[in-house]
């Protein structure tokens, strides 16, 4: 089960809702318990035994998390978070990691020594685990910073783990946010509720209308590997695959906060119009926050930050963007996708300080901000190319003719190399394209249109369902973070 199976509207959610506000109307405890059940329900039929894996990270994090607040003693503490970490990067690395580094070993070895191969495992990644691995993790650093007390309940702290909106991909909540969401009974309330079903259709919208369409022309592109030295048609390509990948995450984000609001409780926001960003730190600021968060919490700041030093700053830097990119997928792809974002970052923090840099941007007011925006989107579009093709040898090339490095252009060869939905294609792509610049510019629209009068908000909402239904494609692809 996920977000695009009908059964989770039809039969799952409402079951939930019905559960919860029903059986356990102001009933806290016997509405958390409903909620774990329903979730590892939710679980199991996605991702079936590796449910096991979530219930031992819950159990070694909650234990964990009491000792540590309960003892005093630092070496007896340390010894209590690295069973928390070792435990949960061990799952983590076994399942996402092992076949990856069996594969470098036998690339390099085999070229280096003649050694025998060794087999791959083929183990199936678990739904999930990278989002709860991070979350578990973070409650027992806290812990162990004494930045936060432990949940006095092991209910409300397994409901934590394995909330079923924002289990499979995030967002990556922070345990001190959800126990404030839960302290009370849950209650539904009437703007809530119309908010939520509004965040739902407009992530249904989202991921069937845009994002599974326009994957089609990336698709086509980068798996067939052909036609490589047309700028025109990798630099389409890379567009399609960067508006897909934001229109499926933020669609899947705007479900899981959405199903969230239907049972009383408030998720963080993970986006906010990352193709308005200016700078790469501006993007990183705006695209998957509870993720580039985490990452600046649990990663740059312990491994030094910038207090100490421009070195050790450029090594926490690097090192943060190599580590985040790995998280993403366990291929080479990802640790490149993350070394380019290291570099642009740190190619900014540098390159805005020098004098001639700074004028010439200063000086150019609203010119500057839109020059700024353009060479920062040219790069980040530039890392999704990277970050959608695993295979070198459609990689490399494709790389060079987005830079224009020997490419040509050649707009026929572009269109009759497109599949046959082009029109349609072209129109999404535009109205994605505007409709982030208004959202950028409103503040975002979900909300707004979630007070609006109930005529206005059923015929938009029921528009949107329309085009979901008629315009989405004969297959429907699975969501790109469920990989991860």
């Amino acid at each position: 089960m996920d977000f695009v199976t009908p059964s989770y509207y039809l039969y799952f959610l409402p079951l939930v809702f019905i559960l919860t506000f029903g059986l356990a109307s102001r009933q806290r405890r016997r509405q958390i318990l409903i909620l774990l059940v329903m979730s590892y329900i939710f679980f199991w039929l996605a991702s079936g035994w590796h449910l096991i894996l979530l219930l031992i990270s819950t159990c070694i994090d909650w234990t964990a998390g009491r000792k540590m607040h309960e003892i005093d003693n630092t070496t007896t503490r340390k010894r209590w978070l690295r069973i928390s970490l070792i435990t949960n990067l061990s799952l983590l690395g076994v399942f996402k990691y092992l076949d990856f580094i069996i594969e470098s070993w036998n690339f390099v070895s085999l070229r280096l020594s003649n050694n025998l191969e060794v087999g791959a495992l083929g183990l199936v990644l678990p739904v999930g685990i990278s989002f709860y691995t991070f979350q578990t993790m973070s409650y027992t650093i806290d812990i162990y910073r004494r930045k936060q007390k432990p949940y006095d309940s092991f209910l409300d702290f397994a409901c934590y783990a394995a909330f079923f909106p924002q289990l499979v991909a995030g967002p990556i909540v922070r345990a001190d946010h959800f126990r404030e969401q839960i302290k009370e009974p849950l209650a539904p309330a009437a703007y809530r509720f119309r908010l939520g079903l509004t965040l739902i259709i407009y992530g249904i919208a989202k991921k069937l209308v845009i994002a599974d369409n326009v994957a089609v022309h990336a698709n086509e592109v980068f798996i067939e590997g052909e036609h490589l030295a047309n700028i025109g048609l990798v630099w389409w390509a890379t567009l399609c695959f960067g508006i897909q990948i934001y229109c499926d995450f933020s669609a899947y984000t705007d479900i899981a906060i959405g199903s969230a609001h239907l049972i009383g409780v408030e998720l963080p926001e993970n986006f906010k119009t990352p193709y308005a960003a200016t700078s790469p730190q501006d993007f990183w600021r705006r695209w998957h926050i509870s993720l580039s968060t985490w990452l600046r919490d649990y990663l740059y700041i312990p491994l030094g930050g910038s207090r100490n030093g421009r070195k050790r700053m450029l090594f926490a830097l690097m090192m943060t963007m190599l580590l985040g990119g790995l998280w993403h997928g366990a291929s080479w792809n990802f640790v490149l996708w993350g070394f380019v974002h290291g570099l642009l970052l740190i190619l900014h923090r540098f390159g805005k300080e020098i004098a001639p840099v700074k004028q010439f941007f200063t000086a150019s007011g609203r010119g500057g901000i839109v020059l700024s925006w353009l060479i920062t989107q040219f790069f980040v579009f530039f890392t999704w190319l990277i970050f959608r093709v695993e295979d070198t040898k459609v990689l490399v090339p494709s790389m060079k003719t987005f830079l224009g490095w020997g490419g040509h252009f050649d707009l026929v060869e572009m269109y009759e190399f497109l599949p046959d939905i082009k029109f349609l294609t072209f129109a999404l792509a535009g109205c994605f394209i505007l409709l982030h610049g208004v959202s950028g510019w409103m503040g975002g629209g979900k909300a707004w249109l979630a007070r609006q009068h109930p005529v206005v908000w059923g015929s938009v909402c029921g528009l949107m369902l329309c085009l979901a239904f008629y315009l989405r494609p004969v297959e429907t692809i699975d969501f790109i973070y469920f990989r991860f």
